[in-house]
């Protein structure tokens, strides 16, 4: 190794253990950090009401498991997080000689916002999608039942995907 490669990486070294205070966790613990906010706490004040459809029982379980960390339905909430949910299923691979797909993807389109209790306008618009796909085969029961397993799994991606937003705007709001 050259001299000049060695203080390069010694300076790359050095400047990232002194930017390394700079970084604040999103779910951090704001006692840890100075000027930390706590976004758990205020994703357990959400409420979350129900989602029509399977597809929005799902979702909805996911993010009050998310949410609340597997405890229930918020005791006191602030704010009710309102999610419309869309699903479009596309073919990925056509089979010519069958003529019908052999591979298909889900998507799952939230449209959400939050508003605070009580209150008629909402202080937050958000959008988000997850997309899942599976095999379409000869056997129409195993077709159905992939089709619902990839629901579910892109529902569960959808509802990490609006908690860390929804996070990540508590987390950069003013208070």
């Amino acid at each position: 190794m050259s001299r000049r490669s060695v203080i390069r990486g010694l300076s790359v070294a050095g400047l990232s253990a002194l930017l390394g205070g700079c970084f604040t966790p999103l779910y951090g613990d704001p006692t840890v950090v100075s000027g930390g906010r706590n976004a758990q706490a205020s994703l357990r004040e959400l409420d979350i009401p129900e989602i029509s459809g399977r597809n929005g029982v799902v979702l909805r379980n996911e993010l009050i498991y998310l949410t609340q960390g597997g405890g229930g339905r918020a005791a006191a909430p602030s704010h009710i997080l309102r999610v419309n949910l869309r699903v479009d299923t596309v073919p990925l691979v056509l089979n010519t000689a069958a003529g019908r797909p052999s591979a298909q993807a889900v998507t799952l389109i939230g449209d959400y916002t939050i508003t605070p209790v009580g209150a008629p306008q909402p202080i937050h618009r958000g959008s988000a999608f997850a997309t899942a796909s599976f095999d379409r085969t000869a056997q129409r029961l195993a077709s159905d039942r992939a089709l619902i397993e990839a629901q579910e799994r892109a529902a569960k991606s959808l509802a990490e995907t609006i908690v860390t937003q929804v996070a990540g705007w508590y987390a950069t709001r003013p208070r």
